[in-house]
This record gives structure tokens, C-alpha cells and sequence, in this order.
């Protein structure tokens, strides 16, 4: 089945066309055929520079190697899927394996992702816009799905078994390194019930930002939002896990209002740490 990534741009000039239809040709040459022509992928091209102040420089920054195998593929391409699964599928299996998916299985996030970018009126895969590599552009459309995937079964994935184990990191203060050490398990499962208390959306976040590993402007793409709105999100998350863990212990601990708030200087200090320790 025939899709079309852009319209066709009508106004361009006779020198942009040109110039389309060349790294038209040169992505089909370093690419291959793979049963879109050039002429048809130049035309996309164009549509994609059409709205930008300079076509021409837009037109050259564009991944068209990459676009080149997006868009044979969004054209019901069987030969250019194949080659897509082939160089490409291991980014959903990095993506699975970066998000500790519970029980879901990799074969059947794998269909779904596929599905997605291939079938329907528009295949996801013209949404990819070549400003950067395929293979980024994949891995983040995984993680995207992954996400909703796990949000909609947050019972069935849990986050990281180390992360809900962890525990306090020593310190130089020798009074909070004391501390420490005095009530490492009542921290460890402090921490542990905040996490579990947390709301899904929350854990998802600093899942995907601690286990996963993934960049601010990763998860910025991921969610579709703004970086400043992910790094509000963080903190959001972050505040949370704390106020849990210290309400936790106060409940937990019997002790002296100045014994909890060096505890609690303690939760502070400790907290990125100990989400850190999942980063390599």
C-alpha cells in the first residue's frame, strides 16, 4: 500500500528540486532501491523543507539516508522493512532491555513497535522527521511505547529489583556515616515503601531516568514535552520519593527529635546517591 511521507511542494524552485532530486540519488545509491524512486523520495524531501527560512540548508542538513529507508518503508515497502528490522531492530531490543519491562516479553513489544511504525492510514515511520539519526529516532519510539506499556499495567512491572533494594551510600560526616550504619535497614526499607507508594507516573520517570538511562532530552522526546517540563517532572518525582522515605522513618523510628533530623539531613544527602548507583 502506497503512503506519502509530505504533499508535494509545488513552489519550489527549479534550482531546490534539483538539488532534492540529487540527495534523492544519493540515498537511493548508498541505500538501495528498495522500491521507492527518487524522483517520488525528492518530492518528499521537499515537503519536509518547504515551511523553513532556508530549503536549501534544511535540505542538507536532513538525514537522507536514513529518511531514504523511512520512507520506503512508509510506502508498504517489504524489501525496506526487512532491511530496516534487519540494521535497526536491535535498538527495541536495547530499548527492553533498558527499561527492565516486568513480564512483558521482548517478541511481543517487538510486534507492537513494528505494527505501529509500518501499518495504518499513516505508518508512524513518516513521522520521523530526519533532523537526527534513524536509529535515536527508533529507540526513543520504543522507550515511548515501553512507557505507555508499562503505565498501563504498573502492577505487572515493577521497577528494578536494585533500585527497591538499595541502600544508604557511606558518607564523609562522620555523626550522618554513623547514622548510616545504625539504621541502614530501617533506610532500605524506608526507601523501598516510598517507592512502591509512589504514583506510576512517577516511578515510570525516574525508572526510565535511573535504570534506563536515559538523557533529560531523551525523556523530553520520549513524553513529547519540553526539556524544562522533564526536569520539572524529576523533581516532582524526587520530592516525592523523599517526603516518602522520611515519612516512613519517622513513623518507623522511635528516637529524639534531633536524632530524626540528622536521619533526615541523611535522606536528603543520600537520595540521588543511591538512585545514582543504578548509572554505570
Amino acid at each position: 500500500m502506497r503512503h506519502d511521507a509530505r504533499p508535494v511542494d509545488a513552489t519550489a524552485s527549479p534550482d531546490l528540486r534539483a538539488r532534492a532530486l540529487a540527495r534523492a540519488r544519493q540515498a537511493q545509491a548508498s541505500v538501495g532501491p528498495l522500491g521507492a524512486s527518487a524522483e517520488a523520495f525528492a518530492e518528499s524531501l521537499l515537503g519536509r523543507v518547504a515551511a523553513e527560512d532556508d530549503p536549501a540548508a534544511a535540505l542538507d542538513r536532513l538525514f537522507a539516508d536514513d529518511l531514504y529507508l523511512a520512507f520506503a518503508c512508509g510506502r508498504g515497502s517489504s524489501q525496506a522493512m526487512e532491511r530496516f528490522e534487519r540494521d535497526l531492530g536491535g535498538e527495541v531490543e536495547r530499548a527492553f532491555r533498558r527499561m527492565s519491562a516486568g513480564t512483558l516479553q521482548l517478541s511481543d513489544v517487538r510486534q507492537q513497535v513494528l505494527e505501529k511504525l509500518f501499518t495504518g492510514d499513516r505508518p508512524k515511520i513518516l513521522d520521523y522527521s530526519g533532523a537526527g539519526p534513524l536509529r535515536v529516532w527508533l529507540r526513543v519510539a520504543s522507550l515511548r511505547l515501553l512507557t505507555n506499556l508499562v503505565t498501563r499495567a504498573p502492577r505487572e512491572t515493577p521497577l528494578e529489583d536494585e533500585l527497591l533494594a538499595a541502600e544508604p551510600m557511606a558518607t564523609s560526616d562522620p555523626e550522618l556515616e554513623h547514622l548510616r550504619t545504625l539504621y541502614r535497614q530501617e533506610f532500605k526499607q524506608a526507601f523501598a515503601a516510598a517507592v512502591a507508594s509512589m504514583g506510576v507516573d512517577d516511578r515510570v520517570l525516574l525508572h526510565q531516568r535511573f535504570a534506563g538511562r536515559l538523557s533529560l532530552e531523551e525523556l523530553a522526546a520520549a513524553h513529547e514535552v519540553h526539556v524544562n517540563t522533564v526536569s520539572r517532572w524529576l523533581q516532582r518525582a524526587r520530592a516525592a520519593l523523599e517526603a516518602g522515605v522520611r515519612s516512613d522513618l519517622r513513623r518507623r523510628l522511635r528516637i529524639s527529635d534531633d536524632q530524626l533530623q540528622s536521619i533526615l539531613r541523611l535522606v536528603q544527602s543520600q537520595l540521588d546517591v543511591t538512585l545514582g548507583r543504578l548509572l554505570p
